[in-house]
């Protein structure tokens, strides 16, 4: 009799256990998408690279997990393309002007995140010293870009503020034009119209190593500014091609961009309602870059912004994401 009740005792506290197990791996219980959303946000290695103008490691071939997307453990990107009137708020194009009524107004939202603020790089045509530009995808091609976008064409100004992985190339601020400074640990440091000396080469004990000067300011702190700091080229209240990047949080950036050109079916959008997607991306911080035709998405060697066979304009930098995975992780 007792070994009678101690099998029977063994049978009901296996079979709630196996039951439980059979539960845990019903694939018709799980949510797949879920369960790809927090691959991606596997914690990421740190693995340095150079504060130079070397590219990153070649991105594996494994790490293309579809047309637009790609994680290795040192980077994760995604591409998504949007369409403003459909998923952002819809105040946003209530008011489109009659000649762009009936085109496609879309965004290309590029979710980035790093494991090494290093992996956030810059390199430029021939040099930051002097004026010349050339084909985004042929400057993108010498660096082994995961992700890329078009700079700030930081050489056609004599005035401005150039600092590239970490070199100062030219500093001549006369409170014209908004800056953005990344510093050494990736983070983003906004400031208004400085003139000269009031960007300084070290921010909280950070080394600046890439400030831009293009802008304006979109986001700053999570809040749109009263007023855009723009230049005539811009056209606040025009629909034109855009670019900006975004700092979500702690090594998370985003690149949002409009269509390359204007084309019969494609347009761009206002200043101000571009600012309000990125900050409804999540941009606790986001910096206007160069637009126009200047407007480029570069992934695996692409435009993926383009809507058509025309070239892009030549650019004299561009701004990238690496890759840094060697095969081995950081001691």
């Amino acid at each position: 009799m007792k070994a009678f009740l101690a099998v029977l005792l063994a049978v009901l506290l296996i079979f709630p256990c196996l039951a439980l197990a059979q539960e845990e791996v019903s694939v018709g219980d799980l949510d797949l998408s879920d369960v790809e959303e927090v691959a991606m946000e596997t914690p990421l290695v740190s693995n340095p690279l150079p504060i130079d103008f070397t590219g990153g490691s070649v991105p594996l071939e494994s790490g293309y997990l579809d047309e637009y997307t790609y994680k290795d453990p040192t980077i994760s990107v995604q591409i998504a393309y949007k369409d403003v009137r459909t998923e952002y708020d819809p105040a946003y194009t209530a008011s489109v002007p009659k000649y762009h009524e009936k085109k496609q107004i879309g965004v290309f939202v590029v979710d980035i995140r790093i494991g090494d603020a290093s992996q956030l790089r810059t390199i430029s045509n021939k040099s930051f010293s002097k004026n010349s530009a050339g084909n985004v995808l042929t400057i993108a091609g010498r660096v082994n870009p995961v992700v890329a976008t078009n700079g700030d064409f930081a050489t056609r100004r004599q005035e401005g503020l150039i600092i590239r992985q970490g070199t100062t190339y030219k500093n001549s601020l006369r409170g014209v034009l908004d800056v953005l400074a990344i510093d050494e640990d990736g983070d983003f440091h906004m400031f208004s119209k400085p003139k000269k000396g009031e960007v300084p080469e070290v921010i909280d004990g950070k080394k600046v190593l890439n400030a831009f000067y293009f802008g304006p300011i979109l986001v700053d702190n999570g809040e749109l500014p009263e007023k855009f700091n723009f230049f005539r080229f811009l056209e606040e209240d025009k629909y034109y091609c855009r670019v900006a990047i975004c700092h979500i949080g702690p090594l998370h950036y985003k690149m949002i961009l409009t269509t390359m050109q204007e084309t019969a079916s494609t347009t761009g959008l206002p200043l101000k309602v571009f600012a309000q997607i990125c900050r409804d991306e999540g941009a606790q911080y986001a910096y206007n870059l160069d637009g126009g035709n200047s407007a480029s998405l570069i992934f695996r060697g692409q435009l993926v912004n383009s809507s058509n066979d025309k070239k892009p304009r030549e650019v004299p930098d561009i701004i990238y994401f690496a890759s840094a995975w060697d095969g081995e992780a950081a001691e």
